[in-house]
């Protein structure tokens, strides 16, 4: 049987969240689109979609701290 590398769960970590940041960053899209989409049908009026905003904003917030703990986790010690 071949040797095969050990699991390493920080890679795994790192895949996670860019699945993670790529799924909010996909939604958030989808709801700015369709923000503008009912801004220019008249549906909402201007600054309706604040609340999305900020969500989004808070969303990514998080996820740019769990990104940089995940950095310093996978550094190396100095030797």
């Amino acid at each position: 049987m071949a040797d095969r590398p050990p699991f390493d769960l920080l890679r795994a970590a790192f895949v996670l969240v860019a699945i993670v940041v790529l799924a909010e960053l996909a939604f958030t899209m989808a709801g700015a689109i369709s923000c503008i989409w009912l801004i220019w049908q008249d549906r909402y009026r201007v600054g309706a979609c604040e609340t999305v905003a900020t969500q989004a904003r808070d969303i990514f917030g998080e996820l740019l701290t769990a990104i940089l703990a995940l950095l310093l986790a996978g550094r190396k010690p100095p030797e």
